[in-house]
């Protein structure tokens, strides 16, 4: 080797010796910068016609595994989505309280009972009265409250998904950005920096969507997530959010879609509307599995349990009077209609009394002897009355109204075979001395027959929707179109969701959705409802507790009697006794008796959400929903520590990898100087040698 080529070699040895102290001492300053993965200088010899002709930097490399950074990815999304979850499960445990305490449903429901005990020792005083009316109000408060708070929660929930969106597309933009970058550099240190960046933009990504990558030859990375939906490749993709609507109970909220953008314009094109079935964990999946899932299962179960509770009490109500009797007493709005079949049988009394509480006249209708439509019912009772007192439908609210000098009015039940249309008398079907209030139901057992005219105009949306938000089919129903039974209405839904789910009506006259084998899971709900049924602006929906909003609003918005309240002695718990003068004494306490009854009562639930139908007390019932909900918020803190110490784990073996090691690196110091004091002493010692041979 000739004296230059030896210089040369030196020069090149000590040039990469520098660099590669450049990049352990980069090392070492980025020891506790997250994401940074360690760099390494590959070296190779250099050559000149075939000779090696000193050493050379090949590349900087950055130390990574990148199946561990995946495996990572996955880990964290997991995570996130129980992480996400979770915390809405903390609030939902905040909202119904300690199940073992003293203000949750099933206590104040047990409070109500004990004050209905007190009630029937001291049934005429005034307190009494006012404090178990207050313990009532306080149970029909909370119940309130949970639903306003589950409502809440699920809205919350969906403005997290919008920025979740948000969030997701500005990484997805800066991960598409530096792919172009990074493919078109060429300075070695620049681009690992970079890459460096991107890989911390993919580890945040991944705490919001599931994603995974593939590594291309010019070091641009593609992203899906891992069902296989492409987010970046030569194109961008941003996600799409159509927020949250009127913000209703059991609300259908919009799925989330995917638009490609382009390069060049900027021009976007939708690819898809609804990709949230695509989405299989990160914050998004928890976010949206809990406000579809759990959210909205509990408010229908806190529904369902509102409604049974008004349900048996206002059954034990209607049973008896108030002294004095009410000058009328007003329904609820059922949307019943005067052409419907009453669907009564058994025998109900309707009585007139005069201002001493005595009854003036009385109309006795046997239901199985009359018409079977409710106007004959009016037309009985009125003719029976004689103008005493007046039953009237209006606007699909049932009334009876005292007339003719008559003080009070009230309804009674035949001792021996009493008014029944599935399970309820004539007071109790119409609501006309309803002791709890409630915005919807509180059941949707309309009592109507296939062959019933069903009396709705307008168009309604009905829309099948999947646990995952998935949504496979939708049909538009012009009522005013399919002909006047309820049968067509059947027809037409039945012919909508071929192969998809059947509609029949039960012997109750209750809507049944049954999801097809494929779509299990699935649930029907009501997208658009422009619909009324006749005058009493009641829509389809509501009529029959299609979808999760009517069923969410019996527990919304329930309230006492507000004439009640003003009034206790409104509160009814005298039996009529016709033959007795006065015929309702204020100090019967069989109303009461009954009420506090109401511990034993068992009845068949239906179920709701989660809950299974089952035979129960309401306190069994309540006590259900609190603990479906507390079993669920276990199982989320359960999955989410399994979650949580596996990406720990996984994240220790990334920094296992790619993580600084101090001690390592002063090492490689060490030789890296070592290194560079040879080559500087080569280079010194052949410059001795050519100033020698100069010399000669």
């Amino acid at each position: 080797m000739s004296l230059t080529a030896s210089l040369n070699s030196a020069i090149s040895g000590m040039n990469v010796a520098q660099r590669s102290i450049a990049v352990v001492s980069d090392n070492v300053a980025n020891v506790n910068t997250e994401g940074y993965a360690r760099r390494q200088v590959v070296q190779s010899p250099a050559t000149i016609a075939g000779q090696i002709a000193g050493v050379g930097v090949e590349e900087i490399r950055r130390t990574a595994d990148e199946f561990l950074n995946r495996e990572f990815r996955i880990a964290t999304a997991e995570f996130s989505r129980f992480d996400a979850a979770g915390g809405l499960h903390e609030q939902i445990s905040s909202l119904l309280g300690d199940p073992t305490g003293d203000r949750n449903i099933v206590a104040l429901l047990d409070k109500v009972l004990v004050a209905a005990g007190s009630l029937a020792a001291n049934p005429e005083t005034t307190a009494v009265r006012s404090s178990a009316i207050e313990a009532l109000q306080r149970l029909t408060e909370d119940v309130d409250r949970l639903s306003d708070g589950v409502r809440d929660l699920r809205r919350q929930a969906d403005q997290r998904v919008s920025q979740g969106v948000d969030d997701a597309n500005l990484l997805l933009q800066e991960i598409h950005d530096l792919n172009q970058r990074i493919a078109g550099l060429r300075d070695d240190n620049n681009r690992v920096g970079l890459i460096d960046e991107r890989s911390r933009k993919l580890d945040a990504l991944s705490q919001i969507i599931d994603i995974r990558t593939a590594d291309q030859s010019d070091d641009r990375v593609l992203v899906s997530t891992t069902g296989g939906l492409p987010l970046v490749d030569q194109s961008l993709r941003q996600l799409v959010h159509g927020g949250s609507n009127a913000g209703g109970f059991g609300e259908v909220f919009q799925p989330i879609g995917i638009q490609r953008i382009d390069d060049a314009t900027g021009a976007r094109v939708t690819i898809s509307t609804n990709i949230d079935d695509k989405i299989l964990s990160g914050e998004l999946k928890g976010l949206m599995e809990t406000r579809d899932g759990a959210l909205n299962d509990l408010a229908t179960e806190l529904g369902a349990f509102g409604g049974r509770m008004a349900d048996e009490i206002n059954r034990v109500h209607n049973e008896f009077t108030a002294v004095p009797p009410a000058a009328t007493l007003t329904g609820r709005n059922t949307g019943t209609l005067a052409a419907d079949p009453h669907g009564f049988t058994g025998i109900a009394t309707f009585h007139a009394f005069d201002a001493n509480n005595t009854v003036t006249a009385t109309a006795t209708i046997d239901f199985g002897a009359i018409g079977g439509t409710v106007n004959d019912v009016i037309t009985a009772v009125n003719a029976g009355l004689g103008g005493a007192a007046t039953l009237a439908l209006n606007n699909g609210v049932m009334s009876f109204t005292a007339a003719g000098g008559s003080a009070g009015v009230g309804i009674a039940q035949d001792a021996a075979t009493p008014s029944d249309a599935n399970g309820r008398g004539f007071a109790h079907r119409f609501g006309l001395n309803d002791l709890i209030q409630t915005t919807a139901g509180p059941h949707f057992e309309t009592g109507l027959a296939a062959t019933s005219n069903h009396g709705f105009t307008g168009t309604a949306t009905f829309e099948l929707i999947g646990p995952a938000n998935q949504r496979p089919i939708s049909a538009t129903v012009d009522f005013g179109a399919i002909g006047g039974t309820v049968n067509n209405i059947l027809t037409e839904l039945n012919t909508a969701f071929t192969g998809v789910a059947s509609f029949s009506l039960n012997g109750e006259g209750a809507l049944v959705t049954t999801p097809s084998a494929n779509f299990a899971g699935f649930r029907l709900e009501t997208t658009q409802d422009a619909t009324a049924r006749g005058g009493t602006g009641v829509s389809v929906s509501d009529f029959f507790g299609i979808g999760s909003e009517p069923k969410a609003n019996m527990a919304a918005g329930m309230s006492v009697n507000s004439e009640i309240v003003r009034t206790p002695s409104r509160l009814s718990l005298a039996t009529i006794d016709p033959t007795g003068t006065p015929s309702a004494h204020s100090g019967d306490n069989a109303g009461a008796v009954a009420l506090q009854a109401l511990n034993f009562v068992t009845s068949e639930f239906d179920g709701a959400g989660r809950l299974p139908s089952m035979t129960g007390t309401l306190a069994e019932i309540g006590s259900e929903v609190l603990g479906r909900a507390g079993q669920a918020a276990n199982d989320i803190q359960v999955r989410t520590r399994d979650r949580e110490a596996l990406m720990e784990d996984l994240s220790a073996r990334v920094a296992e990898v790619s993580g600084v090691n101090i001690d390592e690196e002063m090492a490689q110091l060490i030789q890296l100087q070592a290194a560079f004091n040879a080559a500087t002493r080569v280079i010194s010692t052949t410059n001795e040698m050519i100033d020698a041979l100069l010399a000669l």
